[in-house]
């Protein structure tokens, strides 16, 4: 059972909903289940704005909800609890997702070959740069090749540090 003492999870949880939001999942983690009007009334917030953090929660899998119908009304009433087992698993999906795009990125950056403008700094891939006539189309100066290998080397190191932020 991943609790919300679970370093991971808490910084997720911050990430999502910042240092306010804290407050609720805390609010919420104490009362086990409460509704929305219940945990605005207690941090003394508008339903609405708890209703947006706990939307928020919902999306990033840090909280669920059952509801329930007033057969007189009809109107329903949700009942708010904390899933960190759930927070745990979408982190870990977060992770996954930006290792692939950083993956992506880092095929392109050894797949290609690079040019630079000496005066603005703007990077150009090789079709690009011919498409331009090796000339930067904001100051007119002539490309020079670009060693990209600083890029491929920071690309890989945040792979590795997200592989093992995931693992642990």
């Amino acid at each position: 059972m991943v609790s919300l003492n679970d370093p991971k999870v808490k910084a997720y949880i911050e990430e999502t909903v910042g240092p306010e939001g804290m407050r609720l999942v805390d609010l919420l983690a104490a009362k086990e289940e409460a509704t929305d009007s219940e945990l605005a009334e207690a941090l003394g917030e508008k339903p609405s704005h708890i209703r947006k953090i706990l939307y928020d929660l919902y999306e990033a899998r840090i909280a669920e909800y059952h509801k329930e119908k007033d057969k007189e009304t009809g109107w329903l009433t949700f009942y708010w609890h904390i899933t960190p087992d759930h927070a745990r698993y979408a982190l870990a999906q977060k992770h996954k997702r930006e290792i692939g795009k950083l993956e992506a990125m880092l095929r392109y950056e050894q797949e290609h070959d690079f040019f630079i403008c000496p005066s603005g700094r703007e990077r150009f891939d090789f079709s690009a740069a011919t498409e331009q006539n090796f000339h930067c189309p904001e100051h007119g100066d002539i490309l020079q090749a670009h060693d990209n290998q600083s890029e491929i080397q920071h690309i890989r190191a945040r792979i590795q540090e997200l592989k093992r932020a995931a693992e642990g």
